[in-house]
């Protein structure tokens, strides 16, 4: 399931961001959709990065985090 949820990502902000560089070429303002779109990614993108930042934060501090697989 992740690797359909990650192909999904990559096929969705590869999208819109030739969209959006298109769409700046030629002067013309982006739809509301790819805007809606690029910026839900975005969201996505940034609360994952916090998210994981912060587990691997409590990781080397030696915090003992149930159900996480260590390897």
């Amino acid at each position: 399931m992740i690797e359909f949820t990650v192909f999904l990502y990559g096929l969705l902000s590869a999208f819109v961001l030739m969209v959006a560089e298109q769409n700046r070429r030629m002067a013309r303002p982006n739809p509301a959709m790819v805007t809606v779109v690029g910026w839900g990614l975005f969201s996505m993108s940034s609360t994952l990065a916090v998210l994981f930042g912060a587990v691997s934060l409590a990781l080397a501090f030696g915090v003992h985090i149930p159900d996480l697989p260590v390897t």
